[in-house]
């Protein structure tokens, strides 16, 4: 999943939580310029970031493995 991806299931997630980026950045204290980039998919954040995010929207960073990438279908 590439940033642009990650970023809008992020603003997905925010919407569907009524959490604004102010709060996370805020609350978490990340830098708002990286986080607001990061939402529109013109840069990425670290893993460490990104699993404080999802913990705090009550969500969890999962990686699962197909049997078969989508190329190879």
């Amino acid at each position: 999943m590439n940033s642009s991806m990650m970023g809008n299931r992020l603003k997905r997630i925010m919407k569907r939580e009524q959490v604004s980026a102010y709060e996370i950045c805020k609350d978490l204290r990340i830098d708002p310029g990286n986080f607001s980039k990061f939402i529109h998919g013109k840069a990425n954040l670290s893993l460490d970031k990104l699993e404080m995010v999802a913990g705090y929207l009550g969500y969890d960073l999962d990686f699962v493995k197909r049997d078969r990438s989508r190329k190879e279908r």
